[in-house]
């Protein structure tokens, strides 16, 4: 009798030990958009865009994690920060065109959050798969098989980053959750260890400096992104990718980052003149919502280039040959995306055989 007990014993064990083990959904490769605003609204190009391209997934910021300088106890010394806000269309666009989607919700950690609560993530990976449990139960959020991790960990980093990971998944079985864990990967973090998450999204944006006054394209550039891709074809985690389609405009004064603007109309000659292709300088003290552009001060406009696009992609296909993987475009924007053509569009989507 006490040998039978020992036996069920070690298969307890082992059938706990593979729940984790075990795939829990399928992570189908689907054309896919990151969403990334602080309200959830989808207008008629966006429901549009999703039907004509066959979008099947959307990844939804739902929240940043911050650190509150001010707080005393652990539980409260990082917070949720900018959280979403879910406005939904009416029934029938929501049951035409959102109610066979995946939606993946995303919690974006600051760097200041993971280290506040160092030795303390089983803290914030509870706070966070309850508060995403409940955000998408309250929105009835659609079809989540997923939680994604956004976080530009370092190697000094990487320890406390790792464990919340381990935190998550764990918080997600008590919860009894039918969903993956899976994380962001930076190209500066290939040459790293893995994440012990069930998937990632190699994130093909900012690839280069954007706070360099001489930089030429800080969001996607062949130069920038070529070094790391030695690491890609060894990397023992699945990735998808996701490539940029967004613009923005960024400010320096005396070859000093300032901040990113947007909308501001460097056409305009009685405010700016033009010093280089895609830079312009402020001929007079402008006024620009809650700051003010000085004279003499930079704008560099930068915009997600096709061409530039194209070429990383074909780095990146190369590497990913014979590996399955979706393409995501950060993000969903209807004014960004009408730039780009049929064509492109399907091009950026196309996965290579």
């Amino acid at each position: 009798m006490k040998y039978l007990t020992h036996i069920m014993a070690i298969l307890l064990t082992i059938v706990a030990s593979c729940s984790w083990t075990l795939p829990r959904q399928v992570h189908e490769e689907v054309n896919s958009v990151y969403y990334w605003k602080t309200v959830f609204h989808l207008d008629s190009a966006d429901i549009a865009f999703m039907k004509k391209y066959d979008v099947g997934r959307i990844y939804l910021r739902m929240f940043d994690v911050s650190e509150d300088t001010y707080a005393t106890s652990i539980e409260e010394k990082v917070v949720p920060n900018a959280s979403v806000r879910i406005d939904y269309p009416d029934n029938y666009l929501l049951e035409d065109s959102l109610g066979n989607k995946e939606f993946v919700p995303v919690v974006f950690v600051t760097l200041n959050a993971l280290k506040a609560m160092k030795g303390h993530e089983g803290v914030l990976a509870r706070n966070i798969v309850t508060r995403v449990r409940n955000m998408c139960e309250y929105n009835s959020v659609p079809n989540v098989n997923e939680l994604q991790l956004d976080c530009d960990w370092t190697q000094s980093t990487e320890k406390s980053y790792f464990a919340l990971c381990d935190s998550v998944k764990l918080g997600i079985a008590d919860l009894q959750l039918p969903w993956r864990l899976s994380s962001t990967i930076r190209l500066h973090q290939l040459s790293g260890n893995v994440p012990p998450v069930d998937n990632g999204v190699l994130m093909v944006y900012n690839t280069g400096s954007f706070n360099d006054p001489d930089a030429e394209n800080s969001i996607i550039a062949e130069k920038d992104v070529e070094p790391y891709l030695k690491h890609l074809s060894d990397y023992q985690l699945h990735l998808d990718v996701a490539y940029p389609t967004y613009s923005w405009q960024l400010l320096f004064r005396k070859r000093q980052f300032i901040g990113l603007l947007n909308g501001l109309n460097l056409t305009d000659t009685t405010q700016f003149f033009q010093r280089d292709i895609n830079v312009f300088v402020a001929r007079r003290d402008i006024p620009y919502k809650d700051r003010l552009i000085l004279k003499g001060d930079m704008i560099r406009q930068e915009t997600s280039e096709f061409e530039d696009i194209s070429k990383v992609k074909r780095m990146i296909d190369r590497k990913l040959s014979s590996q399955d993987h979706s393409n995501i475009l950060y993000h969903l924007d209807s004014k960004n995306l009408s730039k780009y053509s049929d064509n492109e569009i399907n091009e950026i989507y196309s996965v290579s055989e």
